[in-house]
């Protein structure tokens, strides 16, 4: 069995900030017709809280789709929406089996977005029909509870693999 990076991110990403607007901190794009019968692609990640203000919550999430509106696309993974503070870290780890041409399984663990070792894992997953003619995207969400200069959160890291 060997194992071909995909993505791999070198450095904390984008910071998610000041909005109610989910958004990505984290993406790896599937070209159509990647998604075969038989792969299987293994994701981690970690979000770190690099801001907040007061008590607003943080709430991650993993989703699969093809719309450039993340929101939009299939909730695979989410994790409790957390009351955050400085330094509040966030950790998801899952797979993605292609078992057909027209269907996937994602499964994984997400936290809550606390302080390091401190929160629940939350396992789930999703039953997805595919597109081969469709490109599709894998996305690391956030959502904050409120808009705010001060409630910034970036992905600290982020790995998608092709296990082969």
């Amino acid at each position: 069995m060997s194992a071909n990076i995909r993505t791999i991110a070198a450095a904390e990403g984008t910071e998610h900030e000041n909005t109610t607007t989910e958004g990505s901190i984290a993406t790896f794009a599937f070209a159509a017709g990647s998604l075969t019968p038989g792969k299987i692609y293994k994701f981690s990640g970690l979000c770190i809280t690099n801001d907040n203000n007061s008590s607003d919550t943080l709430t991650a999430r993993i989703r699969f789709g093809s719309s450039a509106t993340v929101a939009s696309n299939t909730e695979c993974l989410v994790g409790a929406a957390v009351d955050v503070a400085d330094g509040d870290l966030c950790y998801v780890s899952g797979l993605i089996h292609c078992q057909s041409a027209t269907r996937i399984v994602v499964e994984g663990m997400i936290q809550g977005p606390d302080a390091n070792c401190s929160t629940a894992m939350y396992g789930g997953g999703a039953v997805i029909t595919i597109d081969q003619a469709t490109a599709y995207r894998l996305d690391f969400t956030l959502d904050w509870s409120v808009a705010h200069a001060d409630n910034e959160a970036a992905a600290a890291s982020w790995v998608v693999y092709e296990v082969a």
